[in-house]
């Protein structure tokens, strides 16, 4: 490979100077004597069909990686082992189906060295998995999400929308939302039930990119979303029943931590910021507050957290279980100016900066239609004024779920859950990608990544 090529992958970074160009020379294709190739071999996951394990040995302890791609160029790699040893095993992600792909090993010990380029061909996808069709080439990053309708379960789509890596759930709870797990190895995603009561048997699932590795924390009354803190404690949205003034049973709600220690703690419930009698909500049929969204900023140790049956979203101190601030309608610290328009039983956003884009699922004024809004928030005034909006065309509507991204260089990517359909558009509402999935494809909410790697 040619020298720019080679100082542009992701490895250099973890490499010294010296490594670099042993490893993207062409001298370089012989190990040392100090750590000789041995057994270099590949599999197909029996879990995953997509997924490729790589095994080499070494005489002595050392590093390495795998570069992999479609082609002999190998363009793709592995993350850097962390610990030197003479057994080692890689896994590649992302890969298509029933495709051939080629891949080699380098390794580092005081020298570094390649083995020579082999192949293999991943599997076929089980049946039944919804029909995806794409138009355009404007998006980059895997979608990491659940499905939702006839087939359940969690799929990682390529930027081509390609499904390259699905597990299928044996259970009759459904999957909501789905991450990469931080240590890089798997994903993590919740199995729920909020189609009528919820469940006691409720968990949120960590499984390994091969399928071989399951851990399962139990979270009875699980909600719809969930994160994960750098330190693998997991913050949850629940469900919560107490008695009210008129001794009637209140549902509400309240953010759970586990720990990586399995030790469980109520962080927030809605109860410490409001009153039922003086915020009573405006959907019974599904509770008082029905939280829906979650996302945390470790930048200031805050969760915001939607609540659906108050048209509003809340900005949640993590010690104190204090309302930092509220936006929307009820309870509301922060007022959405008369001149803008109002979201109505939101689902997920993303505040950044000033900035709040929330996927408002109900309040357009046409019947059956979804948009997105994006707000500008003053908050010296507490005042916020919509200063973007954008609905599909044709429009589509999610009663549920939806997810809206907003990157950096002003492109809004919009999962429409329900609809079963995602698109990627310009700051002036030109779609430079579309995604939409048979009938029965129905998408929960989703993590977007550059990298399976790299979350």
């Amino acid at each position: 490979m040619s020298g720019p090529a080679c100082a542009g992958r992701r490895f250099v970074a973890l490499l010294s100077l010296a490594a670099s160009a042993a490893a993207c020379s062409p001298e370089s294709d012989e190990m040392g004597p100090e750590a000789v190739f041995e057994d270099v071999t590949a599999e197909v996951s029996e879990n995953v069909s997509t997924v490729v394990t790589v095994r080499w040995t070494t005489k002595k302890p050392s590093t390495g990686y795998v570069e992999y791609g479609p082609t002999k160029d190998v363009e793709l790699v592995t993350p850097l082992e962390t610990e030197a040893t003479t057994e080692h095993a890689q896994v590649l992600v992302g890969l298509k189906p029933d495709t051939v792909y080629y891949y080699r090993v380098t390794a580092w010990d005081g020298d570094a060295g390649r083995s020579e380029v082999k192949s293999i061909r991943t599997g076929y996808l089980p049946p039944g998995l919804p029909q995806i069709s794409v138009t355009g080439t404007g998006h980059d990053e895997f979608i990491v999400t659940t499905l939702l309708g006839l087939t359940r379960g969690v799929v990682i789509l390529d930027p081509e929308g390609e499904i390259v890596w699905f597990h299928e759930e044996e259970s009759d709870l459904s999957n909501y939302r789905a991450r990469l797990s931080r240590d890089g190895k798997g994903v993590l995603f919740s199995s729920a039930q909020l189609s009528g009561e919820p469940s006691p048997d409720s968990r949120i699932v960590r499984l390994s990119f091969d399928g071989s590795e399951r851990e399962e924390t139990p979270i009875p009354l699980l909600a719809h979303d969930f994160v994960e803190h750098a330190d693998g404690t997991l913050g949850a949205l629940v469900l919560e029943d107490r008695e009210g003034a008129d001794g009637e049973m209140v549902r509400g709600n309240k953010v759970v931590e586990v720990a990586p220690d399995g030790t469980q703690t109520d962080v927030w419930t809605t109860w410490d910021c409001f009153d039922p009698m003086e915020h009573p909500g405006n959907d019974g049929n599904t509770g008082w507050t029905f939280t829906n969204a979650l996302d945390y900023d470790a930048v200031d140790d805050v969760y915001l957290v939607g609540i659906r049956n108050f048209d509003s979203i809340a900005r949640v101190n993590r010690e104190t279980a204090e309302c930092e601030w509220v936006i929307g309608d009820m309870g509301a610290t922060i007022d959405i100016d008369l001149q803008s328009t109002t979201f109505h039983h939101q689902h997920q956003f993303q505040l950044f900066g000033n900035h709040l884009l929330v996927m408002d699922n109900e309040g357009s004024l046409a019947e059956n239609e979804s948009r997105v809004l994006e707000y500008e928030i003053d908050f010296e005034n507490n005042v916020a004024t919509e200063v973007w909006s954008y609905v599909s065309s044709p429009s589509v509507f999610t009663y549920v779920l939806g997810e809206p991204t907003r990157y950096s260089n002003g492109d809004t990517f919009i999962n429409w859950s329900y609809a079963g359909q995602m698109e990627r558009v310009t700051e002036t509402g030109e779609v430079l990608w579309k995604l939409n999935s048979t009938t029965g494809g129905v998408f929960g909410f989703n993590t977007l990544a550059k990298s399976l790697y790299e979350p």
